[in-house]
């Protein structure tokens, strides 16, 4: 049997009349020129940096080195402050006293310490009934310092009676470790604040005084029957005066004209 087709010639494009030869060999050229873009894999992040913005960074740092080395003072202190806003010990040079008129200093050392005592008397200083009395408009409060000083020292045990109204609690000394400052301004703080206004300003000589009774009770807690002796106690050293001034720090007598 016969057959018009003739064998196929591997080598060679088997192409149709239609086929054009020129636009075929373009479309493979493309195409080859595509694949070897994508071949050519480069690290992202390691291409060359541009030699503008090496410039551009030695110059700035040119320019900060030398305002840096320039100035004397550029990390100084008044430079970099308000006016007015300085260190507490020292100003215009010169080492100077943090101090203020007794009784601010007084109720600003007193009620930092009151922290200790919020927690039973109340922030407000109205008390936890049944255990712990308030201490606004408590008589044990508004009288001599000396009572509410030996109540901090050494603690109260047992019912006590506070505005005509019954208390039995424990309240542990408070004062191990602190200071004739601690004590007086304390003292000065419960007695002028929660509605109380006593107004005296404990010397460091008063609270000696206090200092020599507690030492007749060592290191027990005391009854309302042994505080309720000092209810009207008078000292005999003077209390401050409101002019007087204090070292915010440690409590002492600053003369203000030096």
């Amino acid at each position: 049997m016969s057959s018009d087709q003739q064998p196929v010639d591997p080598t060679k494009p088997d192409l149709e009349d239609s086929t054009n030869v020129a636009k075929a060999h373009e479309e493979v050229n493309r195409t080859a020129a595509a694949a070897s873009r994508e071949q050519q894999l480069r690290e992202n992040g390691l291409e060359p940096v541009s030699i503008w913005l090496m410039v551009a960074g030695f110059v700035v740092a040119i320019i900060g080195g030398s305002v840096l080395l320039s100035s004397d003072n550029f990390f100084g202190y008044s430079d970099f402050t308000k006016e007015g806003y300085v260190r507490a010990e020292f100003e215009s040079g010169k080492k100077t006293i943090p101090m203020a008129l007794a009784g601010a200093a007084y109720m600003k050392k007193g009620a930092a310490l009151y922290k200790n005592c919020a927690a039973c008397h109340g922030v407000d200083g109205g008390g936890m009934a049944p255990a712990f009395p308030p201490l606004g408009g408590s008589e044990w409060v508004t009288g001599s310092g000396a009572v509410p000083a030996l109540a901090i020292i050494h603690g109260v045990t047992g019912p006590i009676e506070v505005s005509g109204k019954p208390y039995n609690g424990v309240m542990p000394a408070m004062a191990d470790g602190w200071s004739d400052y601690d004590v007086a301004a304390l003292i000065y703080y419960v007695q002028n604040s929660f509605g109380n206004s006593v107004r005296e300003i404990y010397s460091p000589e008063q609270i000696t005084e206090i200092r020599t009774l507690s030492k007749s009770y060592g290191k027990k807690q005391m009854t309302a029957d042994e505080l309720k002796k000092y209810l009207d106690k008078k000292f005999e050293a003077p209390a401050l005066t409101t002019d007087t001034m204090l070292n915010l720090k440690t409590g002492e007598v600053v003369d203000a004209s030096e």
